[in-house]
């Protein structure tokens, strides 16, 4: 037992900053991969993404005012003309890029939670 609690201090303290740390690289590869698939048209508005920081870890934002045209569409009213059409949620190129490699951003968490809990890597 107390070696459990020892690994379970260890853990408690190593997880936050593993955690942050993987928000941290998914921010970063999604951006990138969102940069390669977006269209020329909205190429102005993958340059404007960035990584914000916040207690989870990492947040991906984007302040360019024409972002979401881009990524959604538009096309319902005369402002949104220069848009492509709308798609609903589907996205056109910064969500398309997250789910095409979710696999390889799930990868990224669990090799954060292995290297989090490896105090506790208990084997009888």
């Amino acid at each position: 037992m107390p070696e459990f609690k020892n690994a379970l201090k260890d853990i408690q303290r190593e997880l936050p900053d593993k955690v942050k740390e993987a928000a941290q690289q998914i921010a970063r590869d999604w951006i990138a991969a969102a940069k390669n698939n977006a269209p020329s048209q909205a190429r102005k508005d993958a340059q404007a993404l960035n990584i914000g920081t916040d207690s989870a870890g990492a947040t991906i934002v984007n302040d360019s005012p024409t972002f979401f045209g881009f990524e959604f569409g538009g096309q319902a009213r005369p402002q949104t003309m220069h848009f492509p059409p709308h798609l609903g949620q589907r996205g056109y190129w910064f969500y398309p890029a997250g789910r095409a490699n979710a696999d390889r951003f799930q990868k990224v968490w669990d090799a954060a939670i292995d290297d989090a809990t490896k105090s506790w890597d208990h084997q009888e």
